[in-house]
Order: C-alpha cells, then structure tokens, then sequence
C-alpha cells in the first residue's frame, strides 16, 4: 500500500513543480506528451496486469510453479513486443500528423524518439510489478511502479533547488532511465524468485490462451483510460498548450481527492475475493460500506478545504498565468468526491466474475464521454471538459454501484454512520444490513 500511495503523490508532486521548472508552453507540452504516453501504455499492456496474477496465483496454489513461470515469461515478451509495437505506432502517428496539425504537433514530433521507448519501458514496467504481486513479492510489487515517479520527482527537486535549466526533453530522457532502472531491478529480483521452480508446467499456458482470457480486460481498461485519461487529449487536441498547462494542474490537483479511495482500494481489495469465497457476505458488505463512507468523507473534507484557500494557493505558488486551473480543480475535484462514494464496487465486478458487465458499462460510458467532452471543449473550454469527466465519474460510480446490487446483492455506496458506532461495527456486522442480505 505504502508502494502505490508514494506512485500517487510522486506523480502529483511532479504535476505540481514542473510550473515552477518550465513556462507556461512547455508545461502543457509535458502534460500533453504524459498523456499520450499512459494511454499508449494500458494499450500496450493488453490487459495483461490484470489478467496475468489470476492465472499465475491459481498455478501457484496448485503447485505448478512450471506454470506460473511461463505464465510469467510469456507475458513479459507479448509486452516488450507490444510495447515497441504501440510505441512505433505512435511515432508513425506523430510524424503522419505532421507539424502543422496544431500548436503542440512541432514539440510531440521531435519528442518521437523519447516518447517511443517511454512507451516500452512503462508498459513492462507495469507488468512486472503485477507479477510480483500475483507471486506473493509484495515489496517489489509496491516500489517498482514508484521508482519512476520517485527519481524524475528528486531531479525536480534537485534542479529547482541548483537552478538548474530544465527542459521536456531532460525530463523525458530522466523519465525512460528511470524506467530502465525499475525493469532491471523487476527482472533481476523476479529471476531470483524463479530460480528453484520447475521448469517445465504440468498444464500448459500458451500464449493464444492468456490472450483469450486477457481481451476483456484489455477493452475494459482502454475504456476506464478513455473514462478517466482522455480528457487531457481533448484539451491538447483541441486547446492550445495554455489550456494543457492548466488543465494538466487542475488535473494534479484534483487527483489529491483520490487518495482515499486509493488507499481503501488497496487495504479492501485483497478480502472482497476472500469473504465472498467464504460465504461471508455480511461481513463483506459491511467492509464496502464502510470503506465508501471513510473515503468519501476524507475526500468531502479535502474538497472543502480547497474551496475555501484554493484560488489564493495556486495564485501564491504558481502566479495568475494558472489561475483558471482552480475552476477546473474544482469541478474535477468534485467529480471526485462523487467516485469516492461509489466505493470499489467497480474493483468487486472485475474481481467476482462480472468482468463483462464492467467491461460494456465502461466502455458505453467512455464513449459517450469522449464525444461530449469534444464538443464541450470547442464551445466551454477547460471548464467544459471538466464538468463532462466530472459528470462521467458520477455516472461511473453509479452504474458500477447499481450492478453491484443487482448481480452480487450487495450495497457498496457510502452512507450515513454514526460515528459513535464505528470502533463496534469494526468488529460486528450492524443488524440492520441482515433484512437486506441472503445468508
């Protein structure tokens, strides 16, 4: 848990200091080219991160460790395969698109080269460390996906600190070493893990059969991506690097509301599959409520303090040029707090064997907020944008939530709680969800 919340504060620490480090132009030229590549990243995946610790966790605990180790390196090569791949296609895309297309296509297209390996290095890096979750290495698992952000966070740090010139390409070149560093270090500690295990499986895992269970995961992921990531995409696309630059800030921002449900979502997930194997459904139905309502709370009460000093902290730290980044936090941020009430039931379909109800949920939702957004933003503006997303995360958490209840039985949204029974609920299941439940 400690591994993924440092990923999360890294990432946002480096969205708020590059205002500090780069002109207004070149921040947004940064945010534009991150986005390109976390998308072209999940892509590149193929949905492997989440299908892979399914299939090695379960040769694991039936002694086949033959299996999980092929499980394992398949999925390496069909990622560094397909990371290259999408990365090249990428770079075709950038250099078709020309310089002209509109004010950021110059900067994306001397960037290809460092964009391209970005691509390749993120989407194996990601990879790994699912693999060490799925084998039981927790430690790999939670830091890998961190050293990234944790490196390029300390050469801002440093740079600022020594007036150091900073420039994208020195922060895209610091990006992919980083990177670098991180799939060493999973590959080396992964070899040693596999060192005693057999090398032959007793059920084979060919690569076409972890393709055939990956593919739905890979749409609902690309969905989730378009959900939640492409908004940045629309504002590049459709804005100017002004627009990119304060909206990739109110993006930072409002991701601070996040932190809760990130770190419920981590302390929750590893029991949903666990109690519901065991029969234990009040339990876990009061572990999802329970979760939701501590997550939204926290994100409510973050959400407010922001609303009161907000607007004076980004016109203190990062001057007037930013100022619209605040409307745009807002909103966002309120979108936020709407997703947090909505709890994990998302991660409860995906992990309970809904994974299609989720996958055409999401990406019935994702489409519709792609093409909304687009036309929000050539009539409103960042403010357009971040009212659709904000909007879609409300719908997202809503419909996850109604299927929930309609498939498994259970409520996962927040509600009100008396706080003076917290410290007993902790222990014992409230009564009052028994009338609700089948035993």
């Amino acid at each position: 848990m400690a591994g993924k919340v440092l990923q999360l504060v890294t990432g946002v620490g480096i969205g708020l200091l590059l205002p500090l480090a780069l002109s207004l132009h070149d921040v947004g030229v940064f945010f534009f080219v991150q986005a390109i590549v976390s998308v072209s990243v999940v892509l590149a995946q193929l949905g492997l991160p989440v299908t892979m610790p399914g299939i090695a966790s379960h040769a694991m605990a039936v002694g086949d460790t033959g299996r999980a180790r092929i499980v394992a390196i398949e999925t390496i090569k069909m990622s560094v395969i397909s990371g290259l791949a999408v990365g090249c296609l990428v770079g075709v895309c950038a250099f078709a698109f020309g310089t002209a297309g509109n004010t950021l296509s110059p900067q994306i297209w001397s960037l290809v080269p460092l964009i391209v390996p970005m691509i390749a290095a993120g989407a194996l890096l990601g990879l790994l460390a699912e693999i060490h979750r799925a084998l039981y290495g927790m430690v790999s698992a939670s830091f890998l996906p961190a050293l990234q952000g944790l490196i390029v966070c300390g050469y801002l740090v440093f740079a600022l600190a020594f007036k150091f010139s900073l420039s994208i390409s020195h922060l895209l070149t610091a990006n992919v070493l980083a990177a670098l560093a991180g799939v060493v270090l999973g590959l080396v500690q992964l070899a040693r893990t596999m060192r005693s295990w057999q090398r032959a499986p007793i059920t084979p895992a060919p690569p076409s059969a972890i393709l055939a269970e990956s593919w739905p995961n890979l749409i609902t992921a690309m969905s989730f991506v378009a959900a939640s990531q492409l908004d940045i995409w629309v504002v590049g696309l459709g804005g100017h690097p002004a627009d990119v630059a304060c909206y990739g800030l109110a993006l930072r921002i409002g991701s601070l509301f996040a932190v809760p449900l990130t770190i419920v979502s981590l302390t929750i997930l590893p029991h949903i599959v666990t109690n519901w194997a065991r029969h234990r459904r009040l339990y876990l139905q009061w572990l999802l409520t329970l979760s939701a309502t501590g997550a939204t709370f926290a994100a409510l009460v973050g959400f407010v303090l922001f609303a009161g000093i907000g607007r004076n902290l980004i016109l203190m730290i990062w001057g007037e040029a930013y100022s619209r980044a605040f409307g745009a936090a807002l909103i966002l941020g309120l979108g936020q707090v709407m997703f947090s009430a909505g709890g994990v039931a998302g991660y409860a379909l995906i992990l309970l064997g809904r994974q299609r109800a989720a996958m055409v949920s999401t990406l019935i939702i994702a489409s519709v907020t792609v093409l909304l957004a687009s036309w929000a933003m050539f009539n409103f503006g960042i403010f357009g944008v971040a009212t659709v997303y904000a909007a879609s995360s409300a719908v997202q958490a809503l419909v996850n939530v109604l299927l929930v209840k309609k498939f498994l039985g259970l409520t996962a949204n927040a509600r009100l709680i008396n706080p003076l029974r917290v410290g007993r609920l902790l222990s014992h299941t409230p009564k009052g969800l028994r009338s609700t439940l089948p035993e």
